[in-house]
């Protein structure tokens, strides 16, 4: 199976991690894309409440029609 990879690479010298990064499968949907999106936020310790404002993690959401009209126009 292809993979794709993608990586966050900090430029900071710091005693953080410099890299993180993710092997995906090529073939992923959208809603995987946002998975592995939130977990490398958690990742590089952005905060939870953070994380779900940005991403709107809440199970009974409903898709935005408008933005999903934008994506596919």
């Amino acid at each position: 199976m292809d993979q794709d990879r993608l990586t966050y690479t900090r430029n900071a010298d710091s005693r953080e991690a410099t890299q993180i990064g993710f092997d995906i499968p090529a073939d992923m949907t959208v809603q995987e894309y946002k998975t592995i999106c939130i977990r490398m936020a958690h990742a590089l310790g952005y905060h939870h409440k953070s994380i779900s404002d940005t991403f709107r993690i809440d199970d009974n959401q409903k898709p935005d029609m408008n933005q999903l009209k934008l994506l596919f126009d």
